[in-house]
């Protein structure tokens, strides 16, 4: 596949060492100009190590590599407020480019107890405002994981696990205004709602969200019901990303076995007019202009971070992971965590002598 125009990859994921390899050889196959690895520890304490992987991929990336840390959070609820922040300026000084949040994600959001806009975070938001890095926050699922009848195949067959309609969940409605709020209470906190905030089955509340809330910028990271939504009012949405252009990321949020499959269908819906189904979703293409797909694919990336990256100290990076050793952790954290310090020092011990020679 090749892309009309250069491209960066706002969000994508790796769990384990062979996912971080392949983020890097599909950023070379693709060809990504730049690309950002999102760290998935606040999916709970197991992926704790998950900041350092991510830490590995962006020192591996030659430059074009961005990693966004994750916080760590207890076993139930949340940290507190002292904690995410002192968090927060722990990652700034250790050179991530800015933070992944996943507390808006339904059965998080139910295992956190809190709501979106707790007093909790605001210190540690307000630090990010002030620091100038971006959260790009997960909120959300798709309307129909409220309703089993409405729900795609490859959903139901997840079980319960994504189905959010048994009243032990906060209604969508709920999660969605309490990140309005949190918006609201910090104005300058550049915050990139992934997989389109999940408003795209309602243009006119997303065009209100835009002009309501100018620090809100949206990732058009597939779940694909997005896309549907964008057919059924094609030309009312093509109006939309040429008017907001500058505040739509493009990201794939794949490493999977299928990722040629999922970025080529992204392509076919930015820059043709394809009619085609895509996960059990009918799209047709938007077919946009050259100055949209030119934001969209890498001007709004450049803009919003800083090129080259932020500087990363191995050195530093270890400190943390031997700090985080003597703490309470899980046998399998703690694997991950020697594994992780492992490769970071063969990067390290590469990168002197290819310094010395």
């Amino acid at each position: 596949m090749v892309f009309r125009y250069p491209i960066a990859d706002l969000h994508i994921h790796a769990f384990n060492p062979a996912q971080a390899q392949d983020v890097l050889d599909m950023a070379d196959e693709l060809p990504l100009a730049a690309f950002n690895i999102l760290s998935a520890t606040s999916l709970g304490a197991r992926f704790l190590a998950n900041n350092f992987l991510s830490a590995w991929i962006k020192l591996k990336a030659d430059g074009r590599g961005y990693a966004f840390a994750g916080f760590n959070y207890p076993f139930n609820g949340l940290p507190s407020a002292d904690d995410f922040l002192t968090q927060a300026k722990r990652f700034d000084a250790l050179g991530f480019d800015g933070i992944k949040m996943m507390d808006g994600k339904p059965n998080i959001r139910r295992k956190n107890s809190a709501a979106l806009d707790d007093p909790a975070y605001d210190p540690m938001l307000s630090y990010l405002e002030e620091a100038g890095l971006p959260v790009l926050y997960h909120v959300n699922d798709p309307a129909e994981f409220w309703h089993w009848n409405q729900m795609p195949e490859w959903a139901k067959a997840m079980g319960d696990t994504v189905f959010y309609g048994d009243g032990r969940y906060p209604p969508k409605e709920e999660i969605e205004a309490e990140t309005l709020r949190m918006a609201a209470k910090h104005p300058k906190l550049k915050l990139i709602l992934a997989h389109f905030f999940f408003t795209a089955d309602s243009l006119e509340r997303t065009v209100e969200i835009f002009e309501t809330y100018p620090n809100i910028s949206y990732d058009i990271t597939p779940g694909w019901e997005m896309f549907e939504s964008f057919a059924e009012r094609r030309d009312d949405w093509i109006a939309f990303f040429d008017k907001y252009k500058t505040r739509i990321f493009f990201g794939s949020d794949t490493t999977s076995d299928h990722w040629r499959v999922t970025i080529e269908n992204l392509r076919r819906v930015l820059e043709t007019g394809d009619r085609f189904e895509s996960f059990e979703e009918n799209c047709h293409g938007l077919d946009l202009s050259e100055d949209t797909l030119r934001s969209i694919y890498l001007g709004n990336f450049r803009s919003l971070l800083p090129n080259p990256p932020r500087p990363m100290e191995i050195g530093a990076l270890l400190d943390e992971i031997g700090r985080l050793k003597t703490s309470d952790i899980e046998t399998e954290v703690r694997t991950e965590l020697d594994q992780y310090e492992k490769m970071l020092r063969e990067l390290n011990l590469r990168e002197t002598k290819g310094a010395a020679a």
